[in-house]
């Protein structure tokens, strides 16, 4: 079977793109078994790319800010690339599109992790969100819903991180039940596995680590992260070290206290070591399309507190894996934290589940999935 993988690549270097989601997925297809695979880059024209998003330009206080990539115009633009790619790509059976970007002439399996509609939804309900910033006006988003229901109605099948998001794209009424299939996601960073005296080391350390991990730092509750460990701190009398990785500068008003370590933009290596130490990781996020940082966590066998809502209680099991937390409440989430550091269940728990998540949540198993569910489509 000839499979088209139509992406809009990062200029710079394809492995960045969406965090090298579409690049593991890509190598994963290539090496599936009955699978020829037929590249189909999404390529916009440089000059009227830069004049849509300076159109959409808006100020901040980091300088402008373009909402284009959300917006109707910035769609139609991608459409006619990806028709144009479709055109000028080899013959093929079907393509998998990462993110829904139109329709074209042939078979089309669209790849997501949320859906325009499905952000519109929590918007609405909650307002503008922290760090959401390159988001346009209400009636800009309500049209852009319109036009991507209008290619669900158009494709073969729609291959979801989560049932989260499946159970959304049923309820448009635009795609029947069998065409929406929850595929996963496999892990773009794959921590070692500890061992069980690694784990027996981590728990009789008088120490306690959190780590939380995110550029966006409000919008994955980094200040809920720091003002529940402020909690817990006093709640228990423990001696409890927060890290925090991802954003490039300090993101709130206050410094950070003496038990916080800030890492800035960390490199990939230097995560990995804090990992290694870490007790459990924090991401209550307030809105999270799928969370890969998770299943990484949980694959380096690090227990994990997130938000009882999205596709996190797909992935942490509270009192098994982790704890979910439902408000921006600091008591919450600091009980939440004090259940879980230095829960031996848990933390042993967390890392007998680990292989067998690896597994699962492997490109190569995703790909097979993917592969399988096109061949039973066509």
């Amino acid at each position: 079977m000839r499979l088209g993988f139509a992406c809009q690549w990062d200029r710079r270097d394809r492995k960045r793109t969406w965090s090298h989601t579409p690049y593991h997925l890509l190598e994963a297809l290539a090496a599936t078994s009955g699978l020829s695979m037929v590249d189909v880059p999404i390529e916009l024209p440089r000059a009227a790319e830069t004049l849509v998003k300076l159109w959409y330009a808006r100020p901040h206080r980091t300088g402008l800010l373009s909402v284009a990539s959300w917006t109707p115009a910035m769609y139609r633009m991608r459409h006619r690339a990806l028709q144009r790619a479709v055109a000028s790509a080899q013959p093929c059976d079907a393509v998998i599109t990462i993110g829904e970007n139109g329709p074209i002439s042939r078979p089309q399996f669209v790849y997501q992790d949320q859906s325009v509609g499905q952000f519109i939804e929590y918007y609405e309900q909650h307002g503008v969100m922290a760090d959401v910033r390159d988001v346009p006006s209400m009636d800009l988003l309500r049209r852009r819903t319109e036009i991507e229901r209008a290619t669900y109605r158009s494709l073969q099948g729609v291959l979801t991180m989560s049932h989260w998001n499946a159970r959304h794209v049923i309820a448009t009424g635009d795609v029947s039940a069998d065409r929406v299939h929850v595929v996963g996601a496999g892990i773009n960073v794959a921590s070692q596995l500890p061992t069980q005296d690694d784990v027996t080391r981590r728990l009789e350390k008088p120490l306690r680590t959190v780590v939380f991990i995110g550029r966006h730092f409000h919008r994955k509750g980094g200040d809920l992260v720091v003002e529940g460990v402020h909690h817990a701190r006093h709640l228990s009398g423990q001696d409890i070290r927060l890290v925090i990785a991802g954003p490039a500068s300090w993101p709130l008003k206050e410094p950070p206290a003496s038990w916080i370590t800030f890492l800035g933009d960390a490199s990939l290596e230097h995560l990995q070591r804090e990992l290694r130490d870490a007790d459990v990781v924090a991401l209550p996020s307030r809105f999270e399309a799928y969370g890969i940082a998770v299943l990484e966590a949980l694959a380096a066998a690090v227990p994990v507190i997130g938000r009882n809502d999205f596709a996190m209680p797909e992935m942490i099991k509270p009192g098994q894996t982790g704890e979910l937390v439902a408000s921006d409440e600091p008591n919450e989430f600091a009980e939440a934290l004090l259940r879980v550091l230095g829960n031996e269940h848990i933390a042993r728990e967390t890392l007998l589940r680990a292989p067998d998540l690896r597994q699962r949540h492997s490109w190569s198993a995703v790909a097979r999935s993917i592969a399988e569910i096109i061949r039973g489509t066509l």
